[in-house]
């Protein structure tokens, strides 16, 4: 696991990560408050997602509603980070809940932060995260040695 502060407030969406799990939006028990006198979120979503060094992310955005949930596409079609906040909308909150280096830990910190705020439970394929989570890490390695090879060449 790192041990880096993760990103909150303001950073947290600007987070540019490719996502291998989004779950369906969920209800919260409590709806949380928000500043400025806005509307009260009502409304998550929970992921999973890497980052361009093979960070693993968990995290929760909540919403005011459920037409404010994006249509965040998994793997393999979003193979290029993506910045949190180009799909979330600007009312969004996005809670960082872990940074963690295999699947089966983002999906335990995950759900322990989704039971705390929701009654609803997630069950990704941990086999195909596995999976999916290698794929993404050979790519980038593909992309380093080739750059590193460019560079030689240069």
């Amino acid at each position: 696991m790192s041990n880096r502060p993760l990103p909150t407030g303001d950073e947290a969406p600007e987070l540019e990560l490719a996502h291998l799990f989004v779950s369906p939006p969920m209800r919260l028990e409590a709806a949380r408050r928000t500043e400025h006198g806005m509307p009260p979120l009502r409304v998550l979503i929970g992921g999973i997602s890497i980052d361009n060094k093979g960070w693993l992310f968990a995290w929760a955005a909540y919403m005011q509603s459920a037409d404010d949930v994006p249509n965040l596409s998994v793997w393999p079609v979003a193979q290029t980070a993506v910045r949190l906040s180009s799909v979330l909308s600007a009312t969004s909150e996005v809670d960082v809940v872990g940074r963690v280096d295999t699947p089966a830990r983002a999906v335990a910190r995950l759900s322990h932060h989704l039971s705390s705020v929701a009654r609803a439970r997630i069950d990704p394929d941990i086999a195909y995260l596995d999976r999916a989570v290698a794929a993404y890490r050979a790519e980038l390695r593909r992309r380093r040695d080739q750059a590193a090879a460019w560079g030689r060449a240069s």
